[in-house]
């Protein structure tokens, strides 16, 4: 009898193992799909600059920072192309932290402290205000609230506000390099809804008779604004209007201008205005000060020179596909405030960039 019962579990010894292989894996599944969605995406790897990476979960609470300052503002945030911008506004403000040493640069705790508080909209006008312990308890009551809404560490979005400061500071550094007298044109603009030979010609002829440009310009252009602005766009240096610097600056094989003054330009067609754009230099200065709207234009283009010099020096890697765009956007969708508008698809006007 006893030998019987032995046998019997002997046979069915197999049995009972693969049921609770069975039973296991079911058990493992939904811990398996546990991982999977909320575990491992959150840690993977986004960025790295030289040694310091960002994870999926980094990308996001930069994200949601900008996020949350914008519907602070009564602003939908847009999620459109926001991974690849925040990924190069973390890149770019990395590298910036990361040279910082080589520029002399620094950003004090304090310094971080005051940028926060402007954030939260406290600017104090007196020493006094900014001493008193009232202005003191209500920013820290903001900053508790602030906090609670943004559902994440102080620590994580003060790092963000500090590297951002040293690449505002390193632009400082670019922009010193830029002269402020540079040579500039006067350009004026001709808007046409139709690429008409004829009235070419009438335009080219008023200018030959000596009609002034401005008179010519409120004549024939069919721009909406021709009577406020009479076709005047101002003056530029080389460097601000970088699609056709070639035309206003370039000179041919003997040394004349590409497009001499008081001359029409061939028509540009403008796609999103649907119309013909015709450039035309009224004059040229050789020496002449640049406004501030153009210089930030060319502090700007003298970043993202110094940048793309800088990342041959540097271990750089992104990751910029189907899965992170869609993974990332999904994220900030489900934290919104406010109504997100509908995301481009990806790949769908997103600069392409290499790892």
């Amino acid at each position: 009898m006893v030998a019987e019962k032995q046998q019997l579990q002997i046979r069915s010894r197999p049995f009972i193992i693969g049921a609770i292989v069975v039973l296991f894996g079911i058990l493992t599944i939904p811990v398996y799909a546990y991982f999977q969605n909320y575990v491992f995406p959150p840690r993977e790897l986004a960025l790295r600059v030289a040694g310091m990476e960002y994870s999926r979960g980094d990308v996001v609470n930069f994200i949601r920072f900008n996020q949350r300052m914008s519907e602070n503002l009564g602003v939908p945030f847009e999620v459109g192309n926001s991974l690849f911008d925040a990924l190069q506004t973390l890149q770019e403000n990395e590298l910036s932290y990361q040279l910082a040493a080589r520029y002399g640069i620094t950003v004090s705790s304090e310094e971080v402290d005051d940028r926060l508080n402007t954030i939260l909209g406290f600017v104090a006008k007196t020493v006094a205000e900014r001493e008193s312990q009232e202005y003191k308890d209500n920013i820290e009551e903001a900053k508790r609230q602030f906090i609670n809404r943004i559902e994440m560490d102080e620590s994580v979005f003060r790092d963000f506000i500090r590297k951002s400061m040293f690449k505002e500071r390193l632009r400082a550094v670019v922009a010193e390099e830029i002269p402020r007298v540079q040579a500039q044109v006067h350009l004026y603009e001709i808007i046409l809804f139709d690429r008409d030979a004829e009235v070419r010609r009438a335009i080219e002829r008023d200018l030959v008779s000596g009609n002034p440009i401005e008179n010519v310009i409120l004549e024939h252009s069919q721009d909406p604004n021709v009577r406020r602005d009479l076709g005047d766009r101002g003056w530029f240096p080389f460097g601000v209007t970088t699609e056709i610097d070639y035309l206003l600056f370039g000179l041919d094989g003997e040394g004349n201008r590409l497009l001499p003054i008081g001359q029409l330009s061939e028509p540009r067609y403008v796609e999103e205005s649907d119309w013909w754009s015709y450039m035309l230099v009224a004059e040229v200065q050789d020496a002449r000060e640049v406004n501030e709207d153009n210089f930030e234009a060319l502090t700007t283009r003298g970043m993202t020179i110094f940048f793309n010099e800088e990342r041959k020096n540097f271990d750089l890697h992104m990751v910029l596909d189907s899965a992170i765009f869609e993974w990332v956007n999904a994220q900030i969708r489900l934290s919104a405030l406010l109504p997100t508008p509908t995301p481009v698809p990806y790949g769908d006007g997103m600069p392409q960039m290499g790892p």
